[in-house]
């Protein structure tokens, strides 16, 4: 039996009663995380514009969170799917290097709205979609040049929506060999060149999710054991089918994942964890004129984020120096600042050339369980500021208490949704006793107060 039968076993079997309750508490969280992304993201000039794109294609039947605009399901799905990384704060998984909650969502959302279903199939498809497209990436010796959304994303999103269609052993299987073979050319390059384009690559996976449905129930067919041959020789250079399937059932890596609270690819948040450390006690002295240069050492990935300079705003996310920097000339910005201000700031880029980002191999050898990073300040009049910490904040470890998700999630929404913000979070923290999906987003719209 092939690792993607054992899989199509585990998640047509499973059911939500069979879930732990701190896997289901795990799972609400990340539906309030990505509703918050998809909201914020959807507002921006150019996913309106690719909206109003898709306008007329099919019958309007899934929203687009944030505007109430609807579209066809695969549609909405592919505009909530690019807004809810357009800020990059939406939720990964360290342990297993992925998003999954962005790449099936949008997609499981524009299902459950569709159709009526409830709150508590969504949040079942949800949470197996979630585990069981996250071990096949687990499992994946991903090459380094590879951005991993758009990758397992289409056999994610597929999973969930099958799951929602109630569909068997068999044809769940089949969903998963199609959708493999429909991932993109997910370059990593993106984000050193502060490319946009790579906001599209998880709206891709829910719209290719729906096409890999249809394609099997139009009777095309996919590759035998098409995850072990994407996966293992395209994306990546291995796949180890056994590390896909062990412990299914007992071992949920979906309560290994992190929630953000910086708008900054995840690996520079050790080092901005740090700067607020030192932001209280220094104060005025944290300042970019007082600053003779920054020294941090971290773990590779990390040290990826070294470049000193990016090309466009949306690059500041990818730039430890110019997050660093951003942070000490600017102080604390909205969760969705575009990064324009801090881009045509000669006092960002000149401090962002004095911070240096290298690895520290014993730093990289402790990760994911542990992200450490030390960070040190020289300053002019000679004096040092040295600070360190193992975990980065919002880590299953070291968790973000429930108040702040809250509280961001409320952020991310306001501009939309105004009053109804804090009613949106109490009714997703009670998604299982939603009868029908599609009465609860209706609620969703500018000033209102859902119920």
């Amino acid at each position: 039996m092939t690792a993607t039968d054992q899989l199509a076993e585990f998640v047509t079997a499973t059911r939500l009663a069979d879930i732990p309750a701190d896997v289901i508490a795990r799972g609400r969280l990340v539906l309030a995380d990505c509703i918050g992304c998809m909201v914020a993201g959807a507002v921006v000039p150019e996913v309106r514009r690719l909206a109003a794109l898709h306008v007329d294609r099919g019958n309007a039947v899934a929203t687009v969170l944030g505007t109430g605009q609807r579209l066809a399901a695969d549609a909405a799905s592919f505009i909530n799917g690019t807004a809810g990384t357009w800020h990059d704060l939406d939720e990964g998984n360290l342990s297993t290097r992925t998003h999954a909650g962005i790449q099936l969502l949008p997609a499981a959302l524009a299902e459950a709205e569709m159709r009526g279903l409830s709150g508590a199939s969504l949040l079942e498809a949800v949470i197996l979609a979630y585990e069981a497209s996250a071990r096949i990436w687990r499992a994946t010796k991903a090459r380094l040049s590879v951005h991993p959304h758009g990758t397992y994303g289409p056999l994610a999103a597929a999973i969930a929506l099958a799951k929602l269609r109630g569909d068997n052993v068999s044809a769940i299987a089949s969903a998963i060999n199609i959708a493999a073979t429909l991932g993109l050319a997910a370059s990593r390059m993106t984000l050193n060149d502060g490319a946009t384009v790579r906001n599209i690559y998880t709206g891709h996976s829910g719209r290719a999710g729906f096409e890999a449905l249809a394609l099997r129930d139009m009777g095309f067919t996919g590759e035998a054991d098409a995850i072990a041959s994407i996966m293992g020789n395209i994306y990546g250079s291995e796949f180890d089918a056994s590390v896909a399937t062990a412990g299914l059932g007992e071992t949920w890596w979906i309560r290994r994942n992190y929630f953000k609270r910086f708008a900054t690819g995840r690996y520079a948040h050790g080092a901005l964890d740090l700067v607020e450390e030192l932001a209280n006690p220094l104060k005025s002295r944290l300042s970019a004129s007082a600053i003779e240069r920054i020294d941090v050492e971290t773990f590779f990935w990390a040290a990826t984020l070294s470049g000193q300079t990016v090309r466009t705003p949306f690059g500041l996310r990818f730039s430890l120096p110019m997050a660093i920097a951003r942070r000490i000339v600017h102080g604390p910005v909205p969760l969705t600042d575009d990064g324009a201000r801090a881009f045509a700031d000669p006092h960002v880029a000149a401090l962002a050339a004095r911070i240096y980002v290298v690895e520290e191999k014993a730093f990289t050898d402790a990760y994911p369980d542990r992200q450490p990073t030390r960070m040190t300040v020289k300053f002019r009049d000679g004096g040092t500021e040295s600070v360190s910490a193992e975990r980065i904040l919002g880590e299953s470890d070291y968790p973000l208490p429930e108040p702040v998700l809250q509280a961001k999630f409320v952020e991310l929404v306001d501009q939309s949704w105004g009053a109804g913000a804090v009613g949106a979070w109490r009714n997703v923290a009670r998604i299982e006793e939603i009868g029908d999906v599609s009465r609860l987003i209706a609620g969703w719209h500018p000033g209102s107060h859902t119920k």
